[in-house]
């Protein structure tokens, strides 16, 4: 088995399973409106980070997540990395979305499992998965460099 297979496949089994296109997007409606809740109070306990959808916002919420990632303590908020890392994720998208023309949420059929869904942005051609929001960020960005920030700067043109 090769090591496409191998991704492919843990990743697909990664995804939330539904029987309909429906169902699967309820289900990330359902999370964004969590994650949202979560983010909301992460703002009323962090100064510096105001809810407001700009890109401005996503260099503080990015900086905050490198320094909770620092010194190990996401469950200041009681959240877990991951969870923090998905909310990052649910943010990003609702700035797009808001701010951005022709860019929305949408949710997908994973091509290669059945019954697997993924959801993300699109804006014309182009769509942006992120199932799990930002998963491993820290680990794929070892240093902080405002990536939220670019993507969106790059999404804008």
């Amino acid at each position: 088995m090769s090591k496409h297979h191998d991704l492919t496949t843990s990743y697909g089994e990664s995804l939330v399973t539904c029987e309909h296109q429906f169902e699967a997007s309820y289900y990330y409606h359902q999370v964004r409106e969590q994650c949202m809740n979560h983010i909301h109070e992460i703002s009323k306990a962090v100064a510096e980070f105001t809810v407001d959808f700009t890109d401005e916002s996503l260099k503080i919420l990015e900086l905050l997540y490198y320094d909770l990632e620092d010194s190990n303590c996401f469950d200041y908020f009681s959240i877990t990395k991951e969870e923090f890392e998905e909310c990052m994720g649910v943010y990003f998208g609702e700035v797009v979305t808001s701010t951005i023309d022709e860019a929305r949420w949408v949710v997908k059929e994973y091509p290669l499992m059945e019954n697997k869904y993924v959801t993300g942005i699109e804006k014309g051609n182009l769509s942006l998965m992120f199932p799990h929001g930002f998963f491993n960020h820290k680990e794929r960005h070892p240093e902080c460099v405002f990536t939220l920030y670019h993507l969106y700067k790059q999404l804008q043109k």
